[in-house]
């Protein structure tokens, strides 16, 4: 059997585009995880644990609870960037 030149320099190609598909899934989902939300919230007062005590289903109630719930003066400064972040992260509908 014959090898091909192309056939030899084809495979850098595939390997170096599986890679390069690979680190980019993996800064999206770094990015996805990267916002001030997650600073302040760690541990039991998690974003996971507080929808869940709280019973938010939706991302209209997440808005709602921030924006005019009992800790909105805390969420002032939260801008609507880092909300839908957290909407993302929560899988929220």
């Amino acid at each position: 059997m014959k090898v091909r030149f192309y056939d030899i320099s084809i495979l850098p190609v595939i390997f170096l585009g599986s890679l390069l598909v690979a680190y980019s899934y993996h800064k999206l989902e770094l990015a996805a995880e990267d916002f001030k939300c997650l600073k302040c919230h760690k541990g039991s007062r998690s974003l996971p644990n507080i929808v869940k005590e709280k019973n938010i289903k939706t991302a209209e109630e997440l808005r709602f609870y921030i924006r005019k719930g009992p800790k909105s003066g805390l969420h002032v400064t939260v801008p609507e960037e880092d909300l839908e972040k957290a909407i993302q992260y929560l899988n929220l509908k």
